[in-house]
């Protein structure tokens, strides 16, 4: 799986990414402006991606985004949690 399959999957795990720009395939500069227009919880699902795709670039706030998100996107970022990784 390239790393661009494998980001557009875990992006897919999040119900707030389902059917968001640039998630699949995968586009970053795509899900980067959709940034602009979002709910905040869509927002940090897609800021946790990005943040998995470029690390160095992490505007990402768990803090924030968990208490934003539903259980659904919350069980998302704990499987990954439980075995992470970054592109």
């Amino acid at each position: 799986m390239s790393p661009e399959q494998k980001i557009s999957a875990l992006a897919l795990t999040f119900p707030a990414l389902r059917g968001a720009p640039g998630v699949a395939p995968w586009n970053e500069d795509q899900l980067r402006d959709w940034l602009g227009v979002c709910s905040s919880g869509e927002r940090q699902a897609a800021l946790f991606v990005l943040s998995v795709w470029n690390h160095y670039d992490n505007k990402f706030d768990m803090h924030a985004a968990v208490s934003k998100w539903d259980d659904g996107n919350l069980a998302a970022f704990v499987a990954w949690a439980r075995a992470p990784w970054w592109c």
